[in-house]
This record gives C-alpha cells, sequence and structure tokens, in this order.
C-alpha cells in the first residue's frame, strides 16, 4: 500500500512537471507567433503562411514529456538549475523538429520561438519556487470555497451598509466621470479617428475594465497587510485574503457593465455577437490579476512602500493605455511597442472591437498578454504558497 501511494505521488509530481514545462513550450510558440506576425521583421509573409500549423499540439505534448526525461537525469546533477537544462532540451528538441517537419515554418519564427521559451523557462522553472505541488494547493483552496465566497459577500455589504445611496456608490463615480468627459471630448476637445462611436461608448468600453484592473491591483497591495492580526490567530489558505479583493472588485464591476449596457443603449448602441468573446477577454484580464496582486500582496507585507509604488505604476500605465484615445493615433511603430509592452491596452483595444465597433477581437495581438498573465498568475502564486508560512512573523 505504501509503496502504491509512493507511486501515485511521484506520478502526480511528473504530470505537475509535464504540465509546466507543456506551459512554457506553449507560451513561448504564442510569443513567437505574435512577433512574426505583428512586427516587420525579416522576409515578407505569404498569404499561405502558416504561424501555427495543426502538428503543434503534438510537438508540445513530446517536448514535455522529453523534459521530463531530461529532468530525471539532469536534476540529481545539477540541483536548483536541474528543472531549468531539462526545460531547454525540451525547446531544443522542440525547436529542430519545427525546422525538420515543417519547412514552411519561418526560421526567423523559431528563434523567436527559442529566446521566449527560455526567458520564460528563467522566470517559471529557475526562479519561481516548486516547494509544493500546485494540484494540492488547488484543491485545499477548492475546499475553502464556501470561505471564499462568505467573506466577499460580507465585504461588499459593510462597505455600504451605513451610506444613504448604499450599493448605487458603486455606479455613480465611474458614470458621472464617465459623463463629464464625454461632454469633454464630444465638444470641446473632439475625440480623433473613433469613427462613428459616441465617445461615451467608445470610453466606457475602456475604462469600466480599466477600473476593474486598478481596483483589484490597488486593493491587492493591502490584501494582506490589513489582515496580518488574523493570520496569527487562524489557520486557512492565505491566497484567500487575495482572492477576496479580487471578488470584491468584480462584483463592482457587474453593476457597472450593467449601467454601461444601459447607457449604450440610450446612445444607441446594442448588444452583437461578439459579445461571445468578452468572457474569454475577461478571463485573460483576471489572470494577469491575480498574478500582480499575489506579487504585490506579499511583497507589501515586507516593502509597505509597495504601496506607494503600486499607484505610481498604475497611474503610469493608465496613460499608456488607449482608454480616452484610439491607438490609431499613434505612429506605427509606437502602437506596436505599446500593444505588445503594455497588456492592458491591448485587452481594452480587444474589449473596444466587440462593444463599439461589432467586430471579433485580434486574438495574435492577444498572445503575450495570454502569456504575460498565465506566466504572473503562475509565478506569483507559487512564490506566494512557498512562502505564505512566513506571513505569521509580521506584526
Amino acid at each position: 500500500m505504501t509503496q502504491s501511494k509512493s507511486s501515485a505521488a511521484y506520478a502526480r509530481l511528473y504530470l505537475n512537471d509535464a504540465f509546466t514545462y507543456g506551459l512554457v513550450l506553449l507560451g513561448g510558440l504564442l510569443v513567437a507567433a505574435q512577433l512574426r506576425l505583428k512586427v516587420t521583421a525579416g522576409a515578407a509573409l505569404g498569404d499561405s503562411y502558416a504561424a501555427q500549423p495543426p502538428i503543434l499540439a503534438l510537438l508540445v505534448v513530446v517536448g514535455a514529456v522529453v523534459s521530463v526525461v531530461a529532468q530525471l537525469f539532469l536534476q540529481s546533477r545539477t540541483g536548483r538549475w536541474g528543472r531549468f537544462w531539462a526545460g531547454v532540451v525540451g525547446t531544443g528538441v522542440l525547436a529542430a523538429s519545427l525546422l525538420i517537419l515543417t519547412p514552411e515554418f519561418s526560421q526567423l519564427q523559431v528563434a523567436y520561438f527559442a529566446l521566449a521559451s527560455v526567458g520564460i523557462g528563467v522566470i517559471i522553472l529557475r526562479l519561481t519556487p516548486n516547494r509544493y505541488p500546485l494540484s494540492d494547493s488547488l484543491h485545499l483552496l477548492w475546499r475553502n470555497r464556501g470561505l471564499l465566497a462568505l467573506w466577499v459577500r460580507y465585504n461588499v455589504v459593510s462597505r455600504y451598509s451605513q451610506t444613504f445611496l448604499g450599493i448605487l456608490w458603486i455606479v455613480m463615480l465611474p458614470v458621472a466621470t464617465s459623463l463629464i468627459l464625454a461632454f469633454v471630448f464630444s465638444y470641446i476637445f473632439t475625440a480623433r479617428d473613433i469613427g462613428d462611436a459616441p465617445f461615451i461608448t467608445f470610453f466606457l468600453s475602456g475604462m469600466m475594465y480599466w477600473t476593474l484592473f486598478m481596483q483589484g491591483v490597488t486593493n491587492g497591495t493591502v490584501s494582506i497587510v490589513s489582515k496580518l492580526g488574523l493570520i496569527n490567530q487562524i489557520y486557512f489558505p492565505r491566497e484567500i485574503l487575495v482572492l477576496v479583493k479580487l471578488g470584491e472588485a468584480l462584483v463592482d464591476f457587474a453593476f457597472i457593465f450593467v449601467v454601461t449596457l444601459v447607457i449604450n443603449a440610450l446612445v444607441g448602441v446594442y448588444p452583437n455577437f461578439n459579445y461571445i468573446y468578452l468572457p474569454v477577454l475577461l478571463l485573460i484580464q483576471l489572470v494577469l490579476m491575480l498574478g500582480l496582486m499575489m506579487l504585490v500582496g506579499y511583497l507589501t507585507v515586507l516593502v509597505r512602500d509597495i504601496q506607494q509604488l503600486t499607484a505610481v505604476f498604475i497611474q503610469m500605465m493608465f496613460y499608456l493605455t488607449p482608454i480616452m484615445y484610439p491607438v490609431d493615433i499613434l505612429t506605427e511603430n509606437l502602437a506596436e511597442l505599446v500593444m505588445f509592452l503594455n497588456p492592458m491596452a491591448a485587452l481594452v483595444n480587444a474589449y473596444r472591437d466587440v462593444m463599439v465597433y461589432n467586430r471579433a477581437p485580434d486574438f495574435v495581438s492577444l498572445y503575450f498578454p495570454i502569456v504575460l498573465a498565465v506566466v504572473l498568475c503562475y509565478s506569483g502564486y507559487m512564490f506566494f504558497k512557498a512562502n505564505e508560512r512566513k506571513l505569521a512573523d509580521f506584526r
């Protein structure tokens, strides 16, 4: 029985490792595809060029298995670097397979893939702690989902229980701000290059998602430090403190989203079939937010200045995100740089495509935000779990 349990534990660990290596390889492929398709470098691509041939899915699985096998030989010899070099072996096998099996695949894209995979591997395989299996942590969190739901409900209700307008305050401020800006940019400073869409629709389609991002990340900085007394009294999965702040932001967002639909209807903009993409876009944003919230939540306990630095970072990102202006007013090179380096810029543009211009989002421009979101969420969560026991040492 003991031997059976040991074998099952090892199998679970190997599956976790294979999943991690698969994330690294898939992330490298997505980043490489976006760079090759969106950056004007290398030979021109023909109409028949396939940046993601169907065989890629199989090659990712093969590369992940090769990495696990390589880890068995390398980890005992190289210690902490074992997982990283095993990932490099898997990357090399996948890159060679692409050159041999898919001759139509761009060599420049293969080079992008190798560089991106090594970069992601440094973060996930070398710098990210791997002390506890991800599946075990998620299982414990799922068992405490009732506590999470109860805590979110209590915080939302108590926040507005003593106010005259109550929960209406969730929508009062963003709607008032939007109406003022709509007047300013419609009649004083005419907004350029937004097409026939009313400015308030153009603005709200970006602002409400930015508000969700700003509220979540900003509140994430105090999610742990404000509950240190509770942490020292009782045990529960500490990440629940971060998830509660994310849940509060989502509740506020739900109210603002409904009000936005009403305002859009009043100016003649109605929901369309492309709204089916909104849950996918929102999921990408939530994964990105959760990774950032895990990191800043823990780091604020160590360095209280993180809260102020995060506020400055959020302010800078606001002006680099096309919320009050269309990204088309930027030069082509600057627009490419902003859309690639600022994940919220690409997401806001995608939201606007759906809600304002009634078209499907450009998912190629979202490859890097997707990879960044997953890497941040995975690394942030694993880092948080590896250090959560130290939280009780702080006051």
